[in-house]
């Protein structure tokens, strides 16, 4: 085991930032001159680009509407059934595209993440410490993550697109690798979002569960949402 997807984004954020600054002088360069740029456009399709949690809010919307038809429920505009839903978490990009969705207008209720060992966010959401710990290996690797670099975008729109207070806390983050939020900021934080940790035991145990009693196979990912879900009080049903 050789670290986490916090290993890869370190210098995937080095390349972009390098990019980024090269572009910028070549720009600079070219407006007193007709050559043109050499420098290759650089991307990514992982949540550090917004594109995706973009893509991915449109999951939500399509989900909401599908729970709300179930239930005999109105759907958006007329609607406003809230649905709460929770969804393994790793670096905060698939519940950023819900919060983004619920900022749009679409009544999603509580947004639950389900967490492994690797427990920075169920650790925020819980006590407001973002310490990063020692990463540990899991058998849901995807979401071996413990800086989640979407928790910027999520702060952003908890504090209502307070950008100076948000850059403020991601400087203190980048220098000490911790923020600690403070009690009132805290319970806005719980007001939107819940949380549980997923031992591997108890994600296996899901698993053989389900598929017993379903006959369906769930990934780990999916058996951690499965499993935070129940913990938070919520039912399996049909």
């Amino acid at each position: 085991f050789e670290g986490g997807g916090d290993d890869m984004d370190v210098p995937i954020k080095r390349i972009l930032v390098k990019t980024q600054q090269q572009g910028k002088h070549e720009n600079e360069t070219l407006s007193s001159s007709s050559s043109s740029s050499s420098s290759p456009l650089v991307t990514g399709v992982n949540s550090y680009n917004i594109g995706r949690p973009l893509m991915q809010m449109v999951h939500y919307i399509w989900t909401y509407c599908r729970v709300v038809e179930q239930v005999g429920g109105e759907t958006p505009p007329g609607g406003t059934t809230n649905v709460d839903m929770v969804l393994p978490t790793g670096a905060m990009g698939n519940i950023a595209g819900g919060y983004i969705a619920k900022q749009m207008g679409i009544p999603i209720g509580l947004l639950c993440s389900g967490v492994n060992a690797n427990d920075i966010t169920h650790r925020v959401m819980s006590t407001g410490q973002f310490h990063k710990s020692e990463m540990k290996r899991t058998l849901s690797e995807a979401i071996n993550v413990q800086i989640p670099y979407n928790f910027e975008r999520l702060l952003y729109f908890l504090t209502d697109r307070n950008h100076e207070l948000v850059k403020q806390w991601m400087t203190t983050i980048d220098t000490t690798s911790k923020l600690d939020l403070d009690a009132s900021w805290l319970l806005k934080l719980q007001a939107e979002f819940k949380s549980a940790r997923v031992s591997d035991e108890e994600m296996c145990e899901t698993i053989r569960k389900l598929h017993k009693e379903y006959g369906y196979l769930l990934d780990p990912h999916g058996a951690v949402a499965m499993t935070a879900a129940e913990k938070l009080g919520y039912k399996i049903n049909n």
